[in-house]
């Protein structure tokens, strides 16, 4: 497909049509953070639309970037100029060639480059007050032994452990908790209905919902 030759910028709103499936919720929050830190897609007329397929089930999100908005459907209601598997939870294709509009998407769908302390702070400002959260968390990196603490931990010190990147991965929901705890970086030391609740929680981020 010829490239446009009028571009506009997109820098007005992400909005959902029809379902809310988990898929949608993600891509959508991925695309807002990414035109809250002030990346663009430049797009001409007529609209251009991305298909992003779930590596693991079923879902799909399709993106239409058209103007200056953005719309995530479930449901494809146009044909897609690029399709991408992805994980669904950090729905950033792994290549996208040399296509200046699809590396433009990219960058929109990445998450912001962070510690993983920041990231562990930032998830419990969201998160800390959700049903069943203790008080605080206690964060081991395996990186290089250090630790962190998120809200007012008690003294039985339950919390998380792991990676750097896998601790970065969940705390800004770029990953679930069941994703991060198969991929065998990131461990817990929790009680089982702590455990629920920081699935509930680590969902909702993931989904934009907090």
């Amino acid at each position: 497909m010829p490239q446009p030759t009028d571009r506009d910028a997109v820098a007005g709103k992400v909005t959902i049509a029809g379902r809310r499936t988990p898929m949608v919720l993600s891509v959508t929050r991925c695309l807002r953070e990414g035109l809250e830190r002030g990346d663009l897609v430049a797009v001409g007329s007529p609209s251009r639309t991305v298909s992003l397929h779930s590596a693991t089930d079923a879902q799909q999100a399709h993106v239409t970037f058209s103007g200056t908005d953005v719309v995530v459907a479930a449901d494809a209601t146009a044909e897609a100029e690029f399709t991408w598997q992805v994980r669904w939870s950090d729905p950033v294709p792994a290549e996208t060639g040399d296509d200046v509009f699809a590396k433009e998407v990219e960058q929109l769908l990445s998450g912001r480059v962070t510690g993983w302390r920041d990231a562990a702070e930032g998830f419990w400002r969201r998160a800390g007050a959700f049903p069943g959260l203790p008080t605080g968390l206690h964060v081991y990196c395996a990186d290089d032994g250090s630790e962190a603490v998120v809200g007012d931990p008690g003294p039985d010190g339950q919390g998380v452990f792991g990676t750097a990147a896998a601790l970065t991965n969940f705390f800004q929901g770029r990953s679930t908790l069941i994703e991060v705890l198969e991929g065998g970086e990131f461990g817990i030391n929790v009680s089982f209905p702590v455990f629920s609740a920081l699935l509930g929680a680590n969902l909702e981020v993931v989904c934009g919902e907090l």
